[in-house]
C-alpha cells in the first residue's frame, strides 16, 4: 500500500528541516514510551502523556502514522465491502492523533461530508491541522479538531461513523468500558476500533468486541458470525497490512527497507447487518506443492482447510486469497 500522494507530500513538508539524528533518537524515546504503556492498567508511565512536545509530534508523523494509516485503511476496507453501498455522512475520531482515520475514511468514502476529531494533546492537534490543509478534500479541509481528555467528561453530536484507534490500550484499564459505551452511544452506524497486532491488543480488542455485541451491536468485521468469540485462550486475532516507507521515514526508524508491515487486531460493528461470509482468512496462507493451506475463521469456530487442484473454483479462490481476506458463502 502507498499513502495517497496529498499525506505523502505532507508528511514530506512537516519532516522538512528536521535533524535525522534528533528525529531518530526522539522517535526511539516515543516508540519506547508506547511499548512501555500500552495496555497498562494505570495508562502512561508516569501519568503522563506520551507525546509531549511538537519534536515528538514530528517523530510520531515519521515513525507511526503511515503504519497507522495503513491498518485503519484496511479496516475501513473491510466495513466497505460487508457494507456495500453505505457511505458515511460524518465522522468521530475520538484519540485522533494526526488524523490518520480521516485521511483512510476519504479514501475509502470519497463522498464522506464531516468530520471532528478528538486528541488531548495539543502538540498532535496542531501538526494535523497542519497537515489537513495539504488535503483538497472538503472534509479534511474543514474538519472540526478539538481539545479533550476522553476519560474526563467530553460531548459531541452522533456521527455516522465512530472511529478510535490505537486509543484504548493508551487508557487505564478501567476507563476503557466507560469510553466504548460512549463511543457506541455516539455511533449513528458504524463503530471501528483498531489495536495494535499483539496478544495485548487483541485482548482488549476481544473485551471490547463482547462488551458491545452485549449492547446489541452487530459484528460487521473481521468476524464471519454473530457470536462470542471462538478463537483458542492462546491465540490472538491479528492481521497485517504493508505500506511503502519515504526516505524520511526511513531515517526516523533507523530502517533500510522502503516498506514495513503494520500487524494490527480490529473490530467493526454496525446497527444493521452486513453482507455474509463463509469464512475470514487468519494467516497468511501456506503454498505447498499441489495444495494450499488456509488458517480460516468461521460461523464453527476456527479450522484448518487444505485446498488442492482437484477443485478448481476452490483452488482459484484459495490461490488468490490473502491474510485478512473474507470469503463469500460458498
Amino acid at each position: 500500500m502507498d499513502l495517497p500522494n496529498e499525506l505523502r507530500l505532507a508528511l514530506d513538508a512537516a519532516l522538512r528541516g528536521a535533524g535525522q539524528a534528533e528525529l531518530r533518537t526522539t522517535a526511539a524515546a516515543l516508540s519506547q514510551r508506547y511499548r512501555a504503556g500500552h495496555g497498562a492498567a494505570d495508562g502512561p508511565p508516569e501519568g503522563v502523556g506520551y507525546v509531549r512536545s511538537s519534536a515528538d509530534a514530528t517523530a510520531y508523523a515519521a515513525y507511526r502514522m503511515p503504519a497507522t494509516y495503513a491498518a485503519v485503511s484496511a479496516a475501513m476496507g473491510a466495513i466497505s465491502a460487508r457494507l456495500p453501498g453505505w457511505t458515511p455522512g460524518s465522522l468521530l475520531d475520538a484519540g485522533a492523533g494526526l488524523g490518520a482515520s480521516l485521511w483512510a475514511a476519504t479514501e475509502i468514502w470519497d463522498d464522506l461530508g464531516s468530520a471532528e476529531l478528538i486528541e488531548s494533546e495539543p502538540a498532535m492537534l496542531a501538526l494535523g491541522r497542519q497537515l489537513a490543509t495539504r488535503s483538497r478534500h472538503s472534509a479534511l479541509a474543514a474538519a472540526v479538531w478539538r481539545h479533550a481528555n476522553l476519560t474526563e467528561s467530553w460531548q459531541t453530536t452522533r456521527h455516522d461513523l465512530v472511529t478510535a484507534t490505537y486509543v484504548l490500550g493508551e487508557l487505564p484499564t478501567a476507563a476503557r468500558d466507560t469510553l466504548v459505551d460512549q463511543l457506541w452511544a455516539h455511533s449513528g452506524h458504524a463503530l471501528l476500533l483498531v489495536e495494535p497486532g499483539t496478544p495485548q491488543g487483541w485482548a482488549i480488542i476481544r473485551a471490547a468486541r463482547e462488551r458491545l455485541r452485549a449492547a446489541g451491536a452487530v459484528i460487521v468485521a473481521p468476524c464471519p458470525h454473530q457470536g462470542a468469540c471462538l478463537l483458542a485462550a492462546d491465540d490472538w486475532c491479528h492481521f497485517a497490512q504493508r505500506v511503502s516507507r519515504s526516505k524520511a521515514q526511513r531515517n526516523a526508524k533507523g530502517a533500510d527497507r522502503g516498506y514495513e508491515d503494520e500487524k494490527f487486531a480490529y473490530v467493526a460493528v454496525a446497527r444493521t447487518p452486513g453482507t455474509s461470509i463463509s469464512a475470514r482468512v487468519l494467516r497468511r496462507p501456506l503454498i505447498r506443492p499441489g495444495r494450499i493451506e488456509l488458517a480460516l475463521c468461521a460461523p464453527e469456530g476456527t479450522r484448518r482447510e487444505i485446498v488442492t487442484r482437484a477443485d478448481r473454483a476452490r483452488w482459484r479462490m484459495a490461490r488468490d486469497a490473502e491474510w485478512g481476506d473474507a470469503l463469500p458463502d460458498e
